[in-house]
């Protein structure tokens, strides 16, 4: 019992015995008038008349119940004051009622929030623990093409080789070279992803000649496993269908990429068909390859892992490549499911939400003629580019890179090793009456970085070409490049034939093979 319960009790006895003591009073003090008013008419030899006596009494009646409707005004005050506490402790009664659910509610809250914090540690427990097989793998692969790089570039070194083995050890360097950007790429990639920051462009696209295309572009790899690719249409297929075609490529080069890895001596077909009623586009790769275990199917699509941890250091590869897939198929309203049994092969099914415009025609085999033909751009030091080029840049080793190059097509390069020396150069020779044709701008450097460079230089009045040229591929990182004054946008790694084409294009020369496009993607 709460003590305010208690107090409303002994109040609750205090008013009774108060009643009735006052009750008790009124009748001692009435029947002692009455005796007195009897008493006075009995004895005759008072001095007192009666009617004084009675008098008397009646002013002592009165004076009693003035007493009296005192008493019953106190009574009165004293129960609404019962009353009133009454009503604050059941107030109270409620409040702890109140309390008490309250405390119990937020016993359970924190039982849940305890359990949700044992669950989330244990999932940043595995995601740690994956993340370093991941950084084990990154490692290895990492290491395994620097190994041949290092190592070939030491024996090109050595005068006595024959051009065979010279030419084979630099075909070796660049594959090396080209796989590390993958690994690169591939991380860029997740982290786009991952941060929401990858944008979709949706463009009208043909989807058998992009699969076409894909194909021609990993024919030589099936071939080094000895595969066969078999391509084949179910159904009728739209000969146009909105969607992003750099993603769908590259879900496509991954997955098949990934069939023809896993696969020796056989053959992968690629078979596409289309779901009108869900307007959804399907590739269905059929390998005959190793094939995984049930037990690893729920790993696959998971960042960060393959299968096992051996997968990697037998087959190469980051793990990456087919969350990135998934990812992509997501974004462009689909999905990538996996059927596969151990030892027999694995069917990879990529869908996408696949718009068609109005009385767009259906095809119903694939057609040989939409197959790209094969017109590589190849280098040549013979490419007409003609011309003063000022290339800011504060890498030695990327200088001499990239004067070859340029020197070899023809154009004629001065050399700033940051942005103070460029402005520099660029005034004088602007004011000299010999301005460079094109400024090919590096974007991070030390005293002064492109960026601030190429401002500079347009609040002073140059308007001639500025291209950025950087290792920034990150999403953006182009348009930071044109808001600060550029004109178009490369980024490093440098492909010569992205490159001679756009330095051409940009000094309004011709070098074969003009480039619309202002940017080179990663």
């Amino acid at each position: 019992m709460t003590k305010s319960n208690h107090a409303l009790i002994k109040l609750e006895k205090l008013t009774e015995r108060l009643e009735q003591s006052v009750v008790l009073k009124l009748h001692q003090a009435l029947s002692e008038v009455s005796a007195q008013i009897i008493e006075t008419y009995r004895r005759e030899d008072e001095s007192l008349p009666p009617i004084e006596a009675i008098s008397n009494a009646t002013l002592a009646m009165s004076d009693l119940q003035t007493t009296i409707a005192e008493i019953k005004q106190t009574l009165v005050s004293l129960r609404s004051t019962f009353d009133e506490n009454r009503q604050k402790n059941r107030e109270v009664s409620d409040t702890q009622a109140n309390a008490l659910v309250n405390s119990a509610q937020i016993i359970n809250e924190l039982e849940e929030t305890r359990e949700h914090l044992k669950t989330a540690h244990s999932a940043a427990e595995a995601a740690t623990q994956a993340k370093s097989i991941f950084l084990a793998n990154m490692s290895h692969e990492i290491r395994t093409p620097m190994t041949a790089i290092l190592g070939f570039s030491e024996i090109l070194q050595n005068e006595e080789i024959s051009e065979t083995d010279r030419s084979k050890a630099a075909q070796t360097i660049q594959r090396n070279g080209h796989y590390l950007l993958d690994i690169i790429n591939d991380i860029l990639d997740l982290s786009k992803i991952e941060s929401g920051r990858l944008n979709l462009e949706k463009r009208n696209l043909n989807p058998v000649r992009s699969l076409l295309d894909v194909k021609s572009l990993l024919e030589d790899r099936a071939k080094a496993n000895q595969n066969k690719l078999h391509l084949e249409l179910q159904g009728e297929v739209p000969a146009v269908i909105q969607t992003d075609p750099t993603r769908l490529k590259q879900a496509l080069v991954n997955l098949i990429g990934n069939a023809i890895k896993f696969t020796s001596n056989g053959t992968i077909r690629i078979r596409i068909e289309y779901h009108a009623q869900s307007q959804l586009l399907c590739y269905h790769i059929i390998d005959s390859g190793i094939g995984i275990s049930d037990t690893e199917l729920h790993h696959i699509f998971k960042p960060f892992g393959q299968a096992d941890s051996s997968t990697s250091r037998k087959h190469g590869g980051t793990g990456l490549g087919l969350t990135i897939t998934k990812r992509i198929a997501e974004l462009l309203g689909g999905n990538v499911s996996l059927k596969s049994e151990y030892g027999k092969g694995s069917e990879f099914t990529l869908s996408i939400a696949a718009s068609i415009p109005p009385d767009t025609p259906m095809l119903t085999s694939i057609d040989d003629s939409l197959a790209p033909r094969a017109t590589p751009l190849e280098y040549s030091v013979n490419s007409p580019i003609k011309g003063r080029i000022l290339l800011v840049e504060d890498g030695p080793d990327n200088q001499r890179l990239i004067r070859f190059i340029l020197n070899k097509a023809g154009a004629e390069v001065t050399i700033a090793k940051n942005g103070v020396e460029g402005i520099k150069l660029a005034l004088a020779a602007k004011e000299s009456e010999d301005p460079f044709d094109l400024i090919l701008m590096d974007m991070q450097m030390p005293v002064m970085d492109g960026y601030e460079a190429t401002q500079t230089l347009r609040e002073l009045g140059y308007t001639g070409q500025i291209v950025a040229l950087t290792a920034h591929a990150m999403k953006g990182d182009d348009q930071r490049c044109l808001e600060a004054g550029c004109d178009a946008y490369l980024s490093k790694p440098i492909d010569r034939n992205v490159f001679i084409p756009e330095v051409a294009a940009r000094m309004g020369q011709d070098s074969n093979n003009e480039n619309d496009s202002c940017k080179q993607t990663v």
